[in-house]
């Protein structure tokens, strides 16, 4: 006897309304790259559309954004982690942070 998969990875969140792999999916993505080929970061040809809020709810062609994959990368694991777009961490306690201000 199987037991039922879970969803995981980026499948997992509960906010998603338009599952991945679905067709509704790809022809927004590829509405969204044929609009704007190059990443919004790096100007290097886009693979990835990322919704530039963190909510995969939020499927406004405005929130969709094409990124490389090493940028969406990044974006995605700075936000999950605390960091902010720089690379710092986002809590002022941070002991990264209190090196920087001396204390």
């Amino acid at each position: 006897m199987r037991r039922p998969t879970r969803p995981s990875g980026r499948d997992a969140d509960p906010r998603r309304t338009i599952p991945l792999g679905s067709y509704r999916w790809q022809r927004l993505r590829a509405a969204v790259l044929a609009r704007d080929p190059l990443c919004r970061d790096c100007k290097q040809p886009a693979t990835d559309v990322d919704h530039d809020d963190g909510d995969p709810s939020n499927n406004d062609p405005a929130n969709l954004v094409p990124r490389c994959h090493s940028c969406h990368s990044r974006k995605t694991m700075s936000r999950r982690h605390g960091f902010d777009e720089s690379g710092w961490p986002r809590d002022p306690s941070s002991h990264w942070n209190r090196k920087i201000a001396g204390n």
